[in-house]
């Protein structure tokens, strides 16, 4: 998958001049022995899914990352070809691609229902079938079939034609700091797990966030909330 999504990252910047994929690295902290031995296990997979990494000495982790404090560590594990994904720009990229082929966009236009064809399959059992998508500027669209890729907001489009999802929602908690002298964009992201840290570039400052042990769960996810950002919750912060 990491593979994949990294290729057709690229790909698409071919095609369209958008960039999306930042290719800065990651690095994966050993805090005790199991942990590096398990990274070890991991470098030798990846030989086999192609995919380039080196098991680092302590000494080594500092001087991939110069701003890491490695006294207390075991090692880690360094894949340079990892990076992160620009979200602005992967849906630039993607929509620019689609229109290419033919794809219309619509921004602004909510799904307002779904219209499907009850019926029985050779095995007698009950299934349904995509008709139509009506939308909220009264539109209707006729088609055979609906991809979900609503993340976080997927069943509200389950609803419309009586089925549910295993999607849940939970709120993630990041502080990102101010300006950090040698803190630059080409630093790898940096993961933690037996501390549960994540740490990620933001230029010329750093995005720190954690693994929730007990995360907080949005069970009603609201369906207008776009582009925003929860009150940070220093209890669920602080678990990490």
């Amino acid at each position: 998958m990491h593979t994949y999504t990294r290729e057709m990252c690229k790909l698409l910047e071919e095609e369209t001049g958008e960039t999306s994929w930042h290719e800065n690295g990651g690095l994966f902290i050993a805090g005790n022995k199991e942990r590096l031995t398990e990274y070890e296990r991991l470098h030798e997979m990846g030989k086999y899914y192609d995919i380039e990494s080196h098991v680092l000495t302590p000494e080594e982790v500092k001087t991939v990352h110069p701003l890491l404090r490695v006294d207390d560590i075991y090692g880690g594990m360094y894949s340079p070809t990892d990076g992160t994904i620009d979200p602005t720009g992967i849906v630039m990229a993607y929509s620019k691609a689609a229109k290419k082929m033919g794809a219309k966009i619509f921004e602004n236009v909510s799904v307002s229902s779904i219209e499907v064809d009850e019926l029985t399959n050779q095995a007698g059992l009950r299934t349904k079938r995509v008709r139509s998508v009506n939308t909220s500027s009264g539109k209707q669209i006729k088609c055979q079939y609906v991809v979900n890729a609503t993340g976080a907001w997927g069943n509200y489009i389950t609803d419309m034609v009586g089925e549910r999802i295993p999607l849940r929602a939970i709120k993630h908690a990041f502080v990102v700091t101010e300006k950090l002298e040698g803190m630059h964009s080409m630093l790898p992201n940096v993961r933690d797990h037996d501390l549960s840290i994540y740490l990620k570039t933001q230029g010329n400052a750093m995005a720190i966030g954690g693994y929730e042990s007990n995360p907080e769960f949005w069970n009603d996810v609201a369906s207008e909330f776009s582009f925003g950002l929860f009150d940070l919750d220093w209890d669920t912060f602080a678990q990490n």
